[in-house]
């Protein structure tokens, strides 16, 4: 999800830098970094911190220069830091405990936790018997521990405190009809329910978010909850998510995300819709498949099939 914005609108902050919180005591000495487009990672010997990038001044392979930012790039930061209080007040679901989070004068946002002593699952390549036996132990992880734990986290209300984090498998950023709009616009609702009818879910469950012991292979945390929140029951399930079908948690993208858009997010799909000025365009892209057709959503909206279509269910 990363939007290109003209570069006369970069910050004339450093985005490049990649200073962290300052805290008191042995633990600020920085003895690992890494950075992407849109976060910086970096480790002491007893934490983790991440922290959101501003726009990164790029260049075009034909000379013109543009800005690299991703929607939502800093509100994520706070998702996850609000995740992880809540997983460990409410839930025995191992994940790294957070020492702070907060915001940055130029506005990026940071959380620190824990530094957990363990290696990603999808780093584990050295043995094809090591390989099945870890993921073995981490699919019985999910299925046993961590799907049973969340099921029992409901809300009236999606998202974390009245934010809605999209789906990991949306891209608003270039996908009709959320594409065009001012991204601060293209977050979902709330929607509240007269019932306890959303669930907890983590949003990327996938083997770089599960930390392993490199010997005993046992799970020591599940990371990365960026893209948690209260969503509609089933959505965990979704390719991109978590696919029971194909192993489990592997990270399956999605190639066609039309019936997932239509079963989950009918609400917000329909309201972009009417927003949509070009409707030739937008029947085009119905006929070739690239969108749900409004009218159908509309319909089993209205037959109250509460977001379940032919074609969703894993």
């Amino acid at each position: 999800m990363s939007t290109e914005i003209p570069s006369t609108q970069v910050p004339s902050t450093d985005v490049s830098s990649t200073q962290v919180p300052s805290t008191e005591g042995p633990s600020t000495q920085i003895i690992w970094t890494d950075e992407s487009m849109d976060v910086v990672h970096a480790m002491t010997d007893t934490t983790f911190i991440k922290t959101s990038r501003l726009p990164v001044a790029w260049t075009r392979p034909d000379g013109t220069a543009f800005a690299w930012f991703r929607s939502w790039n800093h509100e994520r930061i706070t998702n996850e830091a609000k995740a992880l209080e809540l997983i460990a007040k409410e839930t025995t679901i191992p994940v790294p405990r957070l020492v702070e989070h907060g915001i940055h004068p130029d506005g990026r946002r940071y959380l620190i936790t824990e530094r957990i002593d363990g290696v990603p699952l999808s780093t584990i390549k050295d043995d094809p018997s090591r390989v099945e036996r870890a993921h073995a132990i981490a699919l019985a992880f999910v299925n046993d521990i961590v799907l049973p734990q969340l099921a029992t986290l409901k809300s009236r209300e999606r998202g974390i405190d009245g934010f809605v984090m999209p789906p990991r498998w949306l891209s608003p950023d270039v996908l009709p009809p959320w594409r065009g709009t001012n991204p601060s616009d293209r977050g979902m609702r709330t929607l509240p329910l007269a019932t306890l009818g959303y669930v907890f879910q983590h949003g990327d469950l996938a083997p770089h978010n599960i930390l392993v012991h490199h010997e005993t292979l046992e799970v020591k945390a599940l990371i990365d909850w960026e893209h948690a929140g209260f969503y509609p029951p089933g959505m965990d399930l979704w390719r991109g998510t978590l696919d029971l079908k194909a192993g489990g948690y592997y990270d399956v993208e999605a190639k066609d995300i039309v019936p997932a858009v239509a079963a989950y997010l009918p609400e917000e799909f329909l309201e972009r819709c009417e927003m949509w000025e070009d409707k030739e365009e937008l029947a085009r892209l119905v006929a070739e498949g690239g969108m749900p057709d409004p009218e159908e959503v509309r319909k089993q909206q209205l037959a109250g099939r509460d977001g379940k279509l032919e074609g969703c269910e894993q």
